[in-house]
């Protein structure tokens, strides 16, 4: 085992599942705060926030679906020369996107707009659950080929 596959091992069994347990202590702690004080309209309000933010991602993953699929149409009628200048092109924006995004959290955060940074977040975890998706993809191929 590698320690890239021991690393991923301890994110997928050990490190996610506390991180998603404790997200849910706290958000259903913040639910009880707002239930408790009576205040039924910041109850009102959380739910319209979440009810935003899965419409949103719901959205942007069938719009990563469309692009995906026009993409796929697209890059299969143009040459090899044009692909793997695309490859590299993606490579880079791949490298130099957390640093993009971290220089814009850092803005907005000293801006106080709370809203670009959750939008940043949103994208941020797209990222994170297409990373995990191609692990386990290159999982399935490596073990495949075995």
């Amino acid at each position: 085992m590698t320690r890239k596959d021991f690393l991923f091992d301890i994110w997928k069994k050990y490190l996610r599942p506390i991180l998603f347990i404790f997200i849910m202590l706290f958000c259903i702690k913040s639910l009880i705060d707002l239930f408790i004080k009576n205040n039924f309209s910041d109850f009102l309000t959380v739910g319209a926030i979440v009810t935003i933010l899965l419409l949103i991602y719901v959205s942007t993953y069938f719009l990563n679906l469309l692009i995906k699929s026009f993409g796929k149409k697209v890059t299969s009628k143009l040459p090899d020369s044009i692909k793997s200048l695309f490859r590299v092109i993606n490579k880079i924006t791949t490298f130099i996107q957390p640093f993009i995004i971290g220089a814009l959290v850092y803005h907005f955060w000293y801006v106080d707009k709370t809203i670009a940074v959750v939008l940043i977040f949103i994208v941020l975890s797209e990222k994170i659950s297409y990373f995990i998706k191609s692990e386990r993809q290159n999982e399935y191929e490596s073990n495949s080929v075995k």
